[in-house]
């Protein structure tokens, strides 16, 4: 009989040590959960944002005069992705305004290079991949792929790109998309587009986005975009002349659902590059403001900005990170290293891209802020 109480009293002992070792467990594992999910512990990838400690590469693209669709000397970076350890840098190029002859390539298309460096880039043969006519068939003098914002969605197995294309229509006689011939100079529509591509050359428009603001008469460009497997968020530059930024976001990357201004984003004619960190919520915006309200209009200052996925009207902490910035900017992190791919204007209506890097360093993973919706798996 004592010999099976002293067994019952050491196992009910175990039962409570063990009891009390899961529980400590547990307020330790809700403990890390509570730090991380105040920024203590969860690392943020986060980009270095004094410039005087990147390492500039110089120029990685410029036009070809020699070129006829490359005749017009400006360039601008559209995209940069790593596949299969190929870089792919998507640039526009080309006219984007009036041009003496309808037909010809010379209106803002979009072309492509690539690189096993990331440095040295080499001009695919086929470019350019798409012109303004392979999205509508209006043939006329003002017309072009005014934006084009790429990315590479690896839980798709494809390149997407947003275009904001533009072509002579509202009160004029030519509808969007409709055929004839218009003057330029006239009243323009612009929609958004999504194209597709599995190889990042052979592209496939596959239409219009919906819930992107398109009213007939007035201009609507794509503008900085993010996706985190499931979600697409899109700024959208609309209104006539392009004079604020808008939201559109949903799981369907053709037909989005319009969340309406982002006040702090109250300008036009330059758009916002936009860098999604590793919680797959918190962004980074990166932009040059032109036209419009904003105060930053009147001073050419680079900003970076921070807001999230889900609820991307809402814009905090913005700060000058540099005076005389330039309007495209891609941020990509690469392994142990940024690179950050820009465009440059050293003379009028010349316009080249360059590169700049920077060594990525545990100081790296301080996040600018506690990040949002930590998705953590529940106790238990």
């Amino acid at each position: 009989m004592k010999m099976e109480r002293k067994q019952i009293r050491h196992k009910a002992d175990f039962e409570i040590k063990g009891g009390t070792n899961m529980l400590a467990m547990r307020i330790l594992l809700v403990g890390f959960i509570a730090l991380a999910m105040i920024g203590q512990v969860y690392a943020l990838d986060t980009i270095p944002e004094n410039l005087s400690e990147w390492t500039e590469k110089g120029v990685v693209l410029q036009n070809d005069t020699g070129i006829a669709w490359e005749k017009k000397p400006g360039i601008a970076v559209s995209g940069i992705s790593k596949v299969g350890g190929i870089y792919y840098l998507h640039y526009l190029a080309g006219f984007d305004g009036c041009w003496d002859f309808d037909g010809d390539v010379n209106h803002q298309s979009l072309g492509l290079a690539t690189s096993v460096d990331g440095i040295n880039f080499t001009k695919y043969s086929g470019n350019p991949l798409l012109k303004p006519h392979d999205f509508v068939p209006v043939s006329s003098h003002e017309e072009g792929i005014r934006t084009a914002y790429i990315q590479y969605v690896s839980s798709k197995g494809k390149f997407y790109g947003y275009f904001g294309v533009e072509s002579p229509g509202g009160s004029q006689t030519c509808n969007f998309g409709g055929g004839g011939n218009c003057g330029c100079n006239v009243s323009v529509d612009a929609r958004i587009f999504l194209g597709t591509s599995v190889d990042g050359k052979s592209w496939t428009v596959e239409g219009a986005v919906g819930g992107t603001y398109f009213t007939s008469g007035h201009e609507v460009y794509a503008s900085g975009w993010v996706q985190d497997g499931t979600i697409f968020g899109m700024y959208v530059t609309r209104a006539e002349g392009g004079m604020d930024k808008s939201v559109s976001r949903g799981q369907n990357p053709l037909s989005l659902n319009e969340l309406g201004g982002v006040p702090a984003l109250n300008w036009g004619w330059s758009g916002v590059d936009a860098y999604l960190h590793d919680d797959n919520n918190t962004i980074t915006l990166i932009y040059v403001p032109l036209g419009g309200d904003h105060p930053g209009s009147s001073n050419d200052n680079l900003y970076f900005a921070t807001t999230h996925l889900n609820d991307m009207r809402n814009i905090q902490n913005e700060r000058v990170i540099q005076s005389n910035g330039v309007e495209r900017n891609i941020i990509f992190r690469d392994g142990n290293e940024w690179k950050w791919y820009y465009s440059e204007e050293p003379a009028w209506n010349q316009t080249t891209i360059k590169l700049r890097t920077h060594p990525i360093t545990n100081v790296d993973n301080v996040p600018p802020e506690p990040p949002q919706n930590l998705n953590v798996t529940p106790l238990p």
